[in-house]
């Protein structure tokens, strides 16, 4: 008796909550679950941060790569390399584009040549932004308020209090942004928990009761 191995695609949908306890799903539980014979081809992950508080104070000079952080394959490239039309258009001129947010005072575009490259880009401003903020860029990027939940996007967001990061990539799943994606999520919970040990009466909405 010949026993075949599927090979699938094992997809983690990695949402942040308004709830500051963040958990990775448990992969081995997952194969388990689909059977012995079940060999997983790659990994897949994704993240959406568009529930991040924006209370909770995030340092903008944690999130930009380090040298030779990125995974094997990629070079820095000095000409700016987003994805679409809409970022392009940004990174040309924010003021123009967003007149509300203005110009950053900080812009930091980290492009990547090799694989699946792209831009990871870095705005910050020297005061809070609008409320709205987000969804004035989301409607620039998705023409919509927000992305549709699980969709794949050449163009990803994160909007903190006077800062933003957007994903521009060609493949909306590339090894790169995964991995940078990653990286940010790590960051947002060690500081998510080091504000709530800062501010235990702020934090208390953002916890779950105890059962």
């Amino acid at each position: 008796m010949i026993k075949h191995s599927a090979f699938i695609l094992l997809t983690i949908l990695s949402v942040l909550l308004p709830v500051v306890l963040f958990a990775q799903p448990d992969i081995n539980a997952a194969v388990k679950q689909m059977g012995k014979n079940v060999t997983v081809k790659s990994i897949t992950s994704r993240y959406d941060f568009s529930k991040l508080p924006r209370e909770i104070e995030l340092p903008f000079a944690r999130f930009p790569f380090q040298p030779n952080e990125q995974p094997a394959g990629y070079t820095p490239s000095a000409k700016p390399k987003p994805a679409t039309p809409a970022v392009t258009k940004l990174l040309k001129d924010w003021k123009k584009t967003l007149p509300d947010l203005g110009a950053p005072q900080e812009l930091v575009v980290q492009s990547y040549d090799g694989k699946e490259g792209g831009a990871i880009i870095f705005a910050r401003w020297g005061s809070p932004l609008p409320e709205d903020a987000r969804k004035q860029i989301c409607k620039l990027l998705y023409k919509a308020d927000e992305k549709k939940p699980g969709t794949d996007t050449k163009d990803d967001l994160l909007v903190s209090d006077t800062w933003c990061i957007i994903w521009s990539f060609a493949n909306p799943i590339s090894e790169l942004k995964q991995a940078h994606q990653k990286r940010t999520f790590t960051i947002v919970n060690e500081e998510a928990r080091k504000w709530m040990d800062a501010n235990p009466e702020k934090a208390k909405k953002y916890l779950q009761p105890k059962n």
